[in-house]
């Protein structure tokens, strides 16, 4: 086997796991690409429609950071560098669109006629 399929082999046999910022959701990307999400019992009885989108948005965002890292490491490890490889960044999480005849959508329509 040479060298580069050992490479190959290694990205494929990545196994990256992430948690969501307040712990409520943990997720686990095994090397076949399959996703593994668990919350914990409770999480959609105490937080918001908001709050549960913003724990499973960081808990995949988590996964996704750790899948990359690993994958660095491993260029790096093998080839001496990242090669073209940066690291992972945050995406600033969408901002929420308002309902339209909602109190805040009134309040972006005013914000528009102000001079």
């Amino acid at each position: 086997m040479s060298r580069y399929e050992r490479y190959l082999g290694d990205v494929a046999a990545i196994r990256a796991v992430g948690r969501s910022v307040r712990g409520w959701v943990s997720v686990v990307r095994e090397p076949s690409g399959d996703l593994e999400v668990q919350i914990r019992p409770g999480m959609l009885r105490t937080l918001t429609a908001q709050q549960v989108a913003e724990e499973l948005r960081t808990g995949l965002l988590a996964a996704l950071a750790d899948h990359r890292t690993q994958f660095r490491q491993l260029r790096i490890d093998y080839f001496g560098g990242p090669l073209g490889v940066a690291p992972f960044v945050d995406p600033a999480p969408p901002p929420l669109a308002a309902t339209p005849g909602s109190a805040e959508a009134l309040h972006d329509q005013d914000r528009r006629f102000q001079v």
